[in-house]
């Protein structure tokens, strides 16, 4: 019995389940899969089984994955309370209280208070009421609050005269004979702070207020005379009144507040966009949408009580949203801007980049937000704290020499590692980027260029090189300087065959006037085998010729640019999309092309760079360029939509091989054929994909004909 007692539902025993829950981990770790499914099985396991080291750290896997999750963490409680630890449980409190604001959570803590200080007298009953006062200062405005403050009025009210606990709270510290008065007045300001919050008991709250101040008048009444009665009568009276208002506004708010909170899940797990199934979109939007309510103020609350409401709000929408920089940044703005002030949105920062340690644009917005009051102090840690995850340990870098003696490494030094040194190149640019800006800005030039070698000493990717470049060019107008900069990257083989480099140094000696130089550069990197087949450098060597050379320069070149690309590959020399997309480059300028917009949308689907016009067919990305061909698109197209036809519709043939009505050869319906076919590629889709059962499903429902036959003879 007591091993079974040891075992999950599934009877797995604790080392299972461990490894079960780290197994799960990793996966969200290494390939970024949350598979929701397996979590909640997993926790549902773990209901009922003793605690142990195993089940311990099994929950601590479940906490690091889902660190806002109160379903997790009132699992946890419940397993270390029946454990009987008491210091684990206040642990465990003290690291989701405060980032989980939930109104079961906070329940579970008052519980655990009151049964913690039951033997402890006068001061447990005073560490009781603290308890209280805190939990109604953090999650009171909740719309599900109206229990607790129900409970902290019984609370305050229970206690007889003469018993230790009415002694501790209401004789302690004040003049003798004026407890009753004192408890009256602190029940009646706590009904009075319960009636102006939007909670579902607030009908309930009220009519117990007004039987509180009916029953006190009545009760002062009667230790006085018929005057004294008929006062105590019209005080209560005069105070329900008063108090009346604020009530009712408080109900009509509850209306809409709970129309608004309709459909949200707060019990939703916190995962990434895109992460959280087809449901998450629509949760993201109502949470927002909660947001926005309350920051208008329905109920025109005092600066104070409103602050806590939309901090409240905000504090559980990222409890499901934990992965959503947006709402950390508009929650940091309206710290600042409306909030507790800037103090706060820091730290409502902090806990930004703390939740999501990938997300460069809340480092960044943390760090302007220092720079912005005056902190470069601490701004520069920040951005201290981004780089060093992109160099390597102190002591490990090494200045290697290649063979040519340049100082450059030979080979990339392994950064010390981190969050962001696992981002894409073109991130880590950013930051060293970013970095570069704020060392000139508060600081001088001189030290952004310092940095600038320090990247370098890095491996920096080669857009830091071309800020650098840049920076010299624009700020210090050293353009000999910016030249040289971009040569240095040059030496580079991999940045000598990136178009991309490549083109913003030319940009950068066209816009200096170096017209030589910029014709001279397209030459020498033309040179490069992986650069011959290159359809941008040869699209903008052609483009630059056409505008800065003359006319035969330019019909040489584009010559040389079709047979280097027959050569590497492409299509025949009659190819009418390559034709076409030369012809225009001619007289390209900017964003104008020389064709009605009519035919400039068919041009560039026909050239593989745009959607389809009505009416056309529309084309997988990668399709023509310079290189392509018009049979190429038309073969992409049709390959595409048989692929799309194919399989699925196969299920409408009979088992004998004959087709089902109007769906010949096992295809759909000619005018429902000829709406799938306009529909785009998946790889044209953005954000979440639809489940295709689903919607055929939802098709064979429609009764259209031809497909309700074919769904029939399935």
């Amino acid at each position: 019995m007591a091993d079974d007692r040891r075992r999950g539902r599934d009877g797995r025993d604790a080392a299972s389940i461990l490894k079960g829950a780290q197994q799960l981990r990793a996966k969200i770790h290494e390939q970024g899969i949350y598979d929701l499914p397996a979590f909640k099985q997993l926790l549902d396991e773990l209901r009922g089984v003793p605690m142990s080291s195993e089940i311990r750290m099994a929950y601590e896997e479940l906490v690091m994955a889902f660190p806002t999750a109160v379903g997790i963490w009132t699992r946890y409680l419940e397993a270390e309370m029946s454990a009987g630890s008491t210091d684990a449980v206040k642990a465990v409190f003290g690291r989701c209280l405060m980032q989980c604001p939930s109104v079961d959570l906070w329940f579970m803590y008052l519980k655990f208070i009151k049964k913690s200080n039951e033997a402890r007298g006068p001061e447990g009953i005073l560490e009781t009421k603290q308890a209280f006062e805190f939990t109604l200062e953090t999650i009171g405005h909740d719309i599900h609050s109206g229990p607790l403050w129900q409970e902290y009025i019984s609370f305050l009210s229970g206690p007889k005269p003469g018993t230790p606990a009415y002694q501790a709270l209401w004789s302690t510290g004040m003049v003798g004979g004026q407890e009753e008065s004192t408890k009256t007045a602190a029940i009646r300001r706590t009904y009075q702070r319960a009636i102006v919050v939007p909670t579902h008991s607030l009908e309930l709250i009220w009519k117990n207020y007004e039987t509180f101040e009916t029953t006190t008048a009545a009760a002062a009444g009667s230790a006085g005379g018929p005057s004294s009665a008929a006062a105590a009568r019209q005080f209560g009276a005069r105070v329900i009144g008063e108090q009346r208002p604020r009530f009712q506004a408080a109900r009509m708010a509850y209306r809409e507040r709970k129309r608004k909170m309709e459909g949200i899940d707060t019990a939703a797990l916190p995962v990434p966009p895109g992460k959280g199934g087809p449901n998450q979109q629509e949760q993201v939007k109502l949470w927002k949408g909660f947001l926005e309510y309350e920051r208008s103020n329905p109920q025109r609350l005092e600066a104070a009580a409103l602050t806590q409401r939309v901090d409240l709000a905000y504090m559980q929408a990222l409890m499901c949203l934990l992965h959503f920089p947006e709402v950390w940044y508009d929650y940091a703005r309206w710290q600042a801007e409306s909030g507790k002030g800037v103090e706060q949105a820091t730290l409502c920062l902090v806990r930004a980049v703390a939740a999501l340690p990938d997300c460069l644009l809340l480092h960044f917005a943390l760090a302007d937000l220092e720079e912005a009051q005056g902190n470069t102090a601490a701004a520069k840690e920040v951005y201290e704290a981004l780089v060093k995850q992109l160099e390597p340990p102190p002591g490990v870098l090494q200045q290697q020499q290649q063979p040519n003696g340049n100082a450059e490494p030979a080979a990339a030094p392994q950064p010390a590692g981190g969050p962001i040194a696992s981002l894409p190149p073109d991130q880590h640019a950013l930051v060293w980027v970013q970095y570069m800006r704020f060392s000139r800005r508060i600081e001088s030039i001189n030290f952004a260029r310092r940095l600038f070698i320090r990247a370098r000493k890095a491996r920096c990717p080669w857009q830091v090189y071309v800020a650098s470049a840049l920076m010299e060019w624009r700020i210090a107008q050293q353009r000999d300087v910016a030249r040289k900069i971009f040569e240095k990257g040059l030496e580079m083989h991999d940045f000598a065959t990136t178009p991309e480099y490549i083109l913003e140094y030319a940009d950068f000696l066209c816009n200096i006037g170096d017209i030589d130089n910029a014709r001279a550069l397209f030459e020498r990197v033309l040179i490069e085998e992986a650069n011959r087949k290159s359809v941008l450098l040869w699209e903008r060597y052609l483009a630059f010729e056409f505008e800065m050379g003359d006319l035969q320069s330019a019909l040489r070149l584009e010559k040389r640019a079709r047979e280097t690309l027959e050569d590497s590959g492409g299509a025949a020399s009659s190819n009418s999309a390559r034709n076409i997309q030369l012809l225009l480059l001619r007289y390209q300028f900017l964003d104008s092309w020389a064709c009605p917009p009519y035919q400039k949308q068919y041009l560039m689907y026909m050239m593989g760079k745009g959607p389809a016009p009505p009416g056309f067919e529309r084309q997988r990305r990668g399709g023509g360029t310079l290189g392509g061909s018009d049979s190429g698109i038309a073969d992409g197209v049709k390959a595409g939509a048989d692929d799309r036809l194919a399989g699925r519709w196969q299920d409408g043939i009979d088992g004998d091989g004959s087709s089902a009505e109007q769906g010949i050869g096992g295809r759909l319906p000619q005018l429902l054929e000829r709406f799938y076919m306009m529909l785009p590629p998946s790889d044209y889709l953005d954000g979440p994909m639809p489940d295709l059962d689903i919607v055929v499903d939802a098709l064979f429902g429609m009764g259209l004909t031809g497909m309700a036959a074919a769904r029939n003879r399935e």
